[in-house]
């Protein structure tokens, strides 16, 4: 492939390392082929990578695999040191391991490293940083980390994040870059991978997205800059206390059961759609499964809904019935097994609140929903890295429109297992009207 220019200069650099860049820049494509420079150099060394969920940790492994059976595929070690999901060993000794973070860091206690790679850093939880820097303590060893900002602070304090500290580089302890998507967008060099018609493509997507976005959001996620007025919308000791529930190993298919499905239907070859269910009981939340599907299309999204709930018997189906959502929830309702049981969430939707006065989206009032069960008590999840990382993900942001008015805004760039949550604890509302309809064909 061709380089950018930065990403020629991250694979020379030596040290420390800190990329701060926008997003789908290639940042992980770049440090992929410096982790497979570095173990062809250097013969038995090892490179621990760090990243927040399981599935991210995977991706790393199988695009430095990619990389290096390119490279050197005849001294990529076979037999019982053939590669795996988690690690990849060189004939000449050097091997690099991923592991996911989860919530505290504990998954890299206990190893010994020459590189600590650290994925999304912005995101990593404080603790993982006490518990990932002893593996560097014997050996002298680099680390290199990359990121989109999640701003400044720790959680809704004043407290610095480390990732935040790095990159102000005080000590001059870092080599710091910092790419802009825009800035990697257009100063790509044109071939026949990078076509014009693709950068063309790309630039009226970030055009669109600084016109759907806040100024603030905008400067975030494509900026790369770190930001003071956002903050996260779930504190990590608020995540953690709710997660209490470890996944059935059977579905319970009593009658008496109520279960609600909360979907959020993604792009097709894009983001990952979600399928979060839940039973309720009384008044409280419990969660017993948490789905995720890749590259699928309208109509699959819609078959695999199907088979979901001849499993379960959904009492209530909660989706997004605008954007890219609508064409799944219109097949729903027109199904005559799910259109009794479907409900529409309107994101953007301005619902009157009870002063009859004030206007508020409804995914406002989803959100501020589902952490008022959770800081009740009634929100019972799933004990899982992904569904911490996405629901630690989303912020919050205030903005004034053009009159004057203050508004809250709900977002973030890896919340389609929280959005499908949100949309599935909605139906706690629904818990007094949980009648079940049966249909017959005749």
């Amino acid at each position: 492939m061709k380089y950018d220019k930065w990403q020629k200069e991250i694979l020379e650099a030596k040290g420390d390392i800190l990329a701060n860049t926008g997003r789908q820049v290639g940042k992980t494509t770049v440090f992929s082929h410096k982790i497979g420079n570095y173990l062809m150099k250097n013969k038995g060394t090892q490179i621990i990578v760090v990243s927040l969920t399981e599935d991210q940790a995977k991706l790393i492994i199988v695009m430095v695999l990619d990389y290096l059976e390119k490279k050197c595929k005849q001294n990529i070690q076979k037999g019982k040191n053939k590669p795996t999901k988690s690690r990849i060993w060189l004939k000449n000794g050097a091997h690099v391991i991923s592991r996911p973070v989860g919530n505290t860091g504990d998954a890299v206690r206990g190893f010994t490293g020459d590189v600590l790679y650290i994925d999304e850093a912005s995101g990593m939880p404080e603790m993982m940083w006490k518990a990932a820097m002893p593996t560097l303590m014997t050996t002298a060893g680099q680390i290199w980390m990359s990121s989109t900002p999640r701003g400044k602070f720790i959680e809704n304090t004043n407290k610095k994040n480390f990732f935040f500290k790095c990159w102000e580089n005080h000590e001059d302890k870092w080599q710091v870059f910092n790419i802009t998507s825009p800035q990697a967008m257009q100063e790509r060099e044109i071939t026949e991978e990078w076509t014009i018609e693709k950068r063309d493509k790309a630039l009226k997507f970030l055009k669109d997205q600084q016109a759907l976005l806040t100024e603030m959001e905008f400067k975030q996620e494509y900026l790369s800059e770190f930001l003071d007025d956002m903050r996260q919308w779930f504190e990590d000791d608020l995540i953690r206390s709710c997660m209490t529930e470890e996944r059935p190993n059977k579905i319970d298919k009593n009658n008496n059961k109520t279960y609600y499905l909360g979907i959020d239907v993604a792009r097709m070859g894009e983001d990952e759609s979600s399928f979060e269910i839940f039973e309720l009981r009384k008044d409280h939340m419990y969660q017993v499964e948490n789905q995720i599907t890749k590259k699928t299309t309208l109509p699959q999204t819609f078959e695999h809904i199907k088979e979901l709930n001849l499993l379960y018997g959904f009492t209530k189906i909660f989706i997004d019935s605008v954007g890219i959502g609508v064409g799944v929830f219109d097949w729903l309702m027109a199904d005559d097994d799910t259109r009794h049981i479907t409900e529409a969430i309107d994101n953007s939707k301005q619902i009157i609140t009870t002063d009859g006065r004030t206007r508020k989206l409804q995914k406002t009032l989803k959100y501020s929903h589902m952490k008022m069960l959770m800081e009740t008590n009634k929100v019972h999840l799933l004990d899982d890295p992904g569904i911490f990382e996405s629901i630690k993900s989303t912020q919050y942001a205030y903005s004034n429109d053009s009159l004057g008015k203050r508004h809250l805004k709900i977002f973030g760039n890896y919340t389609h297992i929280c959005e499908g949550i949100a949309n599935a604890v909605w139906g706690q509302k629904y818990k007094e009207l949980n009648n079940k309809i049966y249909t017959i064909k005749v």
